[in-house]
This record gives C-alpha cells, structure tokens and sequence, in this order.
C-alpha cells in the first residue's frame, strides 16, 4: 500500500483519530509521517507517553512497565536491524525489498500488515512444488484439526475430542518420518 500523502513509498504508518466523533484515517510512509508530527499534525503515542513520564521515568517504568511493557520515553529509540545482514525496518520499506531471510522473522510484526495489505492474506496459496505439497497440505490438515478439536473440547464433545486427538498424532508422527 503507497503512502497517502506522498504516493511513492510503501505505508508504514497507520493512524486512525476520533475526534468528536469525527474519523479519519491515514496510512502514511515514515517520512510523511514525520513530517506530519513536525507539524503537529499527527501525535503518536509515544510522545504523548514521553511528555508524561520524563519526569516521573522511575515511577512510570514501574507502573506501565509492570503493567504494560511500555519502557520510559528517553529520547530517539533504537532502529530493531536483522542480526543476519544488519538491515533496519525503515530500509526495507524505503527500498520495499527484504534484506535476506531472517528479515521476515525479525521483522514479522511490521510485515505482516503489510503483507496482508498487498496479497490479502499472509500465507501462501500458489503452486507448490512436488517434493513439498505432501508436508504442506499436512500441515494444513493438522492446522484444520487442531481448530476442530479446540472446538470440539469447548462444545464437551469428549469422543469426537478423542478421535480428532488420534488423527493429529498420527499426522504428526507422518511428519516425524519424512523428517528423520
């Protein structure tokens, strides 16, 4: 998705507002976006949550990192970069290419909107080659009867529990083989 305001970079940043009942919604590059808090025209949480914990950080490192893993506001946070090839977050979507594997697991949480965004869903649903479709479409059996037993447990429906319970192990350990 291309940013809203500039229509050349990929969206990074998507903000939503209520006010007086008044919605608006942007999706927006990180350069636009900053551009936009320069102004004072986009707040972002965190520096709503830095101007109140400044000077109280030792009481608000306890009560919403207790409560809520939220650090104290301390200045300009690190860039997260993929320990493989030293790539951050904000090159990948400038360029809008992934620096090598490890990226989509370092960088899982920022790309799967993303993603999603694009292909309207975050899992594969091409071809497959030979050697791999018997192990996928496994796994996508498993996927399917563990949803069904989760669903089966919350009904008490305890044989047909049972039953899916065998046929997941019985998968599984089909996995086990081809591994091994």
């Amino acid at each position: 998705m291309l940013c809203e305001k500039c229509k050349k970079r990929t969206a990074t940043v998507f903000y939503n507002e209520n006010i007086n009942g008044k919605t608006r919604s942007y999706s927006l590059c990180g350069e636009c976006a900053a551009k936009l808090r320069e102004k004072g025209e986009l707040q972002d949480i965190t520096s709503m949550v830095g101007s109140f914990a400044d000077p109280f950080s030792k009481l608000h490192d306890d009560f919403f990192g207790g409560f809520f893993g939220i650090p104290a506001h301390t200045g300009i946070a690190k860039a997260k970069k993929c320990p493989v090839c030293g790539t951050s977050f904000a090159e990948i979507a400038e360029s809008g290419k992934i620096g090598c594997p490890e990226c989509y697991e370092t960088f899982a949480d920022e790309l799967a909107n993303s993603i999603h965004s694009i292909h309207g869903t975050t899992s594969h649903t091409g071809n497959v080659p030979a050697r791999h479709r018997a192990k996928q479409q496994r796994g996508e059996k498993l996927k399917k009867l563990k949803q069904e037993l989760k669903d089966a447990l919350e009904k008490e429906a305890y044989e047909h529990a049972a039953e899916l319970r065998d046929e997941i192990r019985k998968l599984e350990s089909e996995n086990e083989k081809e591994e091994n």
